[in-house]
């Protein structure tokens, strides 16, 4: 990722996925209420998404049942290519430093490969590697399902 260098003490998650839907499809499910409701948190029935994705704007997923919400900025937008925003936990206890999340679609083998990649604490990477391959494995199933 080239919007940032990271930290000391920094490293990236990286996760990938593929995903059997066009990289047009898959765009609208990470840039758009109705489509991050379709499976960010489908499992928290008050969970709620807020998304404007375009440089600048700003977004805010929350679900008070979950007790749990995350919120940032876009910094980079690429229509159907690329987003990188920044991301802030929501209620987190201690002043923590801003974090930076890369997502990258790619058409290969008749879908949309996703990359993910999120600047973290060292001692955070593998938490943040795991929450993303939860996140993107709903991905791809709600994929397989249409």
């Amino acid at each position: 990722m080239s919007d940032w260098s990271g930290a000391d003490g920094e490293e990236r998650a990286v996760v990938d996925a593929w995903v059997d839907a066009p990289v047009d499809e898959v765009w609208e499910l990470w840039t758009t209420p109705a489509g991050l409701e379709r499976w960010w948190w489908p499992m928290f029935d008050d969970a709620r998404y807020e998304a404007d994705a375009r440089v600048g704007g700003w977004y805010r997923f929350r679900t008070a049942s979950g007790g749990v919400g995350v919120q940032g900025r876009y910094v980079a937008v690429e229509e159907g290519r690329r987003l990188v925003f920044s991301w802030d936990w929501m209620a987190a206890e201690g002043a923590r430093a801003e974090q930076l999340v890369e997502v990258r679609l790619s058409e290969r083998d008749g879908g949309t490969l996703v990359r993910v990649e999120q600047s973290a604490p060292l001692d955070e990477v593998d938490d943040i590697r795991d929450g993303w391959q939860d996140s993107l494995t709903r991905l791809e199933e709600l994929a397989d399902g249409w």
